[in-house]
């Protein structure tokens, strides 16, 4: 970046002192008439000449070799002027060339270069002042008053544009780059709030997935505590006043009847023991996976429940336990929901495989709800609850549902495949 815009000032530099010398040297040349020696009129010509080449050549030159050729010329230009009395003017010249010095090199380079130019300047001057025979002082070149003054302004505005344009660039890549900062500042700035913004989110997500873990286990202990009490206590009950009745009778006939009713109620338990089991971590599910588990669930319900089920799935393949387990219960608990809430007797249920993703589309034709309603109500946390095991999975959860229009969920969430013969 930093070679290119100095690339630029130089070659503009360059095209300028190849137009502008040529009126320049002309004048300098007419200018010399009155001097006693005819080769101080050609310098000006052959500097012209070695700059046009230069402009010319500029673009094939290397950098380094184009930059300190016209430096050298500024420099020598600067000296032929001093040698011809003008130290005004040869002093713009040192100025231009210890500008472009400081572009091009470094400080102590440029600190040499300047040393050697105060000392021209200083001998110069003094035998100006003391009027010594110094043969490129007896040019009489100060007796030609129009070209000196004409020369003089010709230089002057030539520098000056120089250092101008040098400046303005300068000034301009600066406030430029200013902008630049400041759009990337502000750029970071928004970038930073949305990161905030991005990180509040998920903490609250994250919370919301924390309370919805405790409160989904609050409610699987609930569920649990509530089917051990009502589906065991009164059974334990009755074996214990079964036993009793064994163990205080002493009529054979009556202990064995006893002993009979006794077995029964315990192949009653272990049978209620097995469905509480299954109902907490399905042995289907682990074994046979997702679809198997929701089958057999299903026919369970159509034996107790008149309730039309429409159930079609393409051939999943088995992934991670713990993501079918979520998949699982998110799917039961809308299965229980529309039993329980929505009076309807219609359960449309697919479940399809499309480029390792998993889509669920699941329907009732149950009274509805407004979803907003539900979402602020207390009932609403199941909802949420669902919502938030989805996202766990990095998945996607889409409700729809109004008053007297049924129910609509969609789920897609990204799955491996683990294939039949592989355990983990």
């Amino acid at each position: 970046m930093r070679i290119k815009l100095i690339d630029k000032i130089i070659n503009i530099g360059i095209f300028s002192i190849a137009i502008m010398s040529i009126p320049l040297n002309i004048i300098t040349f007419f200018a010399l008439n009155k001097s006693e020696y005819f080769l101080p009129r050609l310098i000006p010509p052959l500097f012209s000449l070695f700059v046009i080449i230069l402009a010319i050549f500029s673009k094939k030159i290397k950098f380094e070799y184009k930059a300190w050729s016209f430096v050298w010329i500024i420099f020598f230009t600067g000296c032929f002027t001093l040698l011809l009395g003008l130290i005004d003017m040869a002093s713009l010249w040192f100025i231009l060339s210890l500008i472009y010095l400081l572009l091009i090199t470094n400080k102590a380079k440029v600190l040499s270069i300047f040393t050697i130019e105060i000392v021209l300047v200083i001998l110069t001057g003094v035998l100006m002042i003391n009027k010594n025979t110094f043969i490129p002082l007896d040019y009489k070149f100060q007796s030609c008053q129009f070209a000196c003054v004409v020369i003089r302004i010709i230089n002057f505005l030539f520098i000056g544009f120089h250092v101008f344009f040098i400046l303005n660039v300068f000034f301009s890549t600066i406030k430029r780059n200013i902008s630049d900062l400041e759009k990337k500042s502000n750029d970071l700035e928004n970038l930073n709030n949305l990161l905030k913004n991005e990180i509040n989110e998920k903490q609250l997500l994250q919370q919301n997935l924390i309370e919805s873990v405790i409160l989904t286990e609050e409610k699987e202990r609930k569920r649990i505590a509530t089917d051990l009490h009502d589906g065991l206590g009164p059974v334990l009950s009755a074996i214990k006043l079964y036993f009793q009745a064994f163990n205080n009778t002493n009529n054979i006939n009556s202990k064995e009847e006893i002993g009979l009713k006794l077995e029964k109620i315990i192949d009653n338990t272990i049978n209620d023991i097995s469905v509480i089991s299954q109902n907490i971590s399905p042995p289907i599910l682990e074994n046979y996976g997702l679809i198997s588990a929701l089958e057999n669930f299903i026919n369970q319900i159509k034996i107790n429940k008149n309730i039309k089920f429409d159930f079609t799935f393409d051939n999943i393949k088995r992934f991670e336990l713990k993501n079918e387990l979520t998949l699982y219960r998110t799917i039961t608990e809308l299965i229980n929901n529309t039993l329980k809430h929505s009076n309807g007797n219609e359960i449309f249920l697919k479940i399809s495989d499309l480029e390792n993703y998993l889509f669920v589309k699941y329907t009732d034709n149950g009274m509805g709800f407004s979803i907003d309603n539900a979402l602020k109500s207390k009932s609403g946390m199941g909802l949420n609850n669902i919502s938030n095991r989805i996202k766990s999975l990095n998945g996607s959860f889409l409700l729809s549902s109004a008053p007297n229009s049924g129910l609509l969920v969609e789920i897609k969430i990204p799955y491996i495949k683990i294939f039949k013969d592989e355990k983990n």
